[in-house]
């Protein structure tokens, strides 16, 4: 058995909040692969259906430490012959930027009672560990709607009155009020529902640990959980459901739980 880095040189460099996306080649099919990084396994799958090229995304949160860390690629073959495959990243320091926002008392009290679902983060801690066990897109994600503006990035370390001070770990971005909203990628609808904080909302299962989140919609398309949808399709409409001060949709990743700058996922390069 033999497997190389598909880029033997790169230079793996990656900022705080984004993911480090690793590939590398066999010479056969194998059982599997996994990544040692940052204490924690992540899984390897073939790029495309009976590829031989193999990827593997690793989720760098915010608050991890700027510096040099070293990752492993343990690669086992159907008969248990197992190969090593050693590099080093870096992470980078990112300059995150300061909010401050008010919601007010009134509004949170209604959300709450609107609600339907409870606890958003045991939920996607579920969703996560239950993610189908299958690449379901390919290529490039998209941008859920055609983005006016930004009105919060990525990071951004955000002071509300009830919430203290905090990582917004999603991007907050504008178009017309209760404009349509679409899949960012092929996957499956994993969850629709109304939170207290999150509003009316909705996750994308893309398979292997990677979700994609939609908050604050105004109402949903006409989807059921289980369901296929491919990129592109629409979810619901841009609202103001949940813990929000206006019409904005809240755009999330998580890659295996951690949650990353969705942004890059668009990039024809990543």
């Amino acid at each position: 058995m033999q497997a190389a880095f598909v880029k033997p040189d790169a230079d793996y460099k990656v900022f705080q909040g984004r993911t480090l996306h690793l590939q590398f080649q066999v010479n056969k099919e194998i059982k599997e692969a996994k990544v040692q990084a940052l204490a924690n396994t992540y899984p390897c799958f073939p790029e495309s259906k009976n590829s031989l090229i193999y990827e593997s995304y690793i989720p760098i949160s915010c608050e991890e430490n700027p510096n040099e860390y070293l990752f492993s690629i343990e690669v086992t073959d159907k008969v248990g012959n197992t190969l090593t495959l050693d590099n080093k990243f870096q992470v980078v320091m990112y300059p995150f930027k300061k909010q401050t926002i008010t919601v007010s008392d009134e509004k949170i009290k209604e959300e709450k009672e609107l609600a339907q679902a409870d606890n958003i983060e045991q939920t996607i801690e579920e969703l996560t560990k239950n993610s189908l066990q299958e690449k379901l897109w390919r290529g490039a994600f998209c941008a859920p709607i055609d983005i006016t503006r930004v009105t919060c990035e990525f990071g951004t370390v955000r002071t509300t009155q009830q919430k203290g001070r905090y990582a917004h770990r999603a991007l907050d971005v504008i178009n017309a009020p209760k404009s349509v909203v679409w899949a960012t990628q092929n996957g499956v609808v994993a969850l629709k529902d109304r939170f207290g904080g999150s509003g009316n909302t909705v996750i994308v299962d893309h398979g292997m640990g990677i979700l994609s989140l939609f908050f604050h919609l105004e109402d949903f398309a006409n989807i059921s959980v289980g369901q296929k949808i491919a990129k592109g399709n629409p979810i619901g409409t841009i609202g103001k459901t949940g813990y929000a001060t206006g019409y904005h949709l809240h755009w999330e990743m998580r890659v295996n739980g951690v949650p990353v700058d969705p942004m890059q996922w668009t990039k024809a390069i990543f």
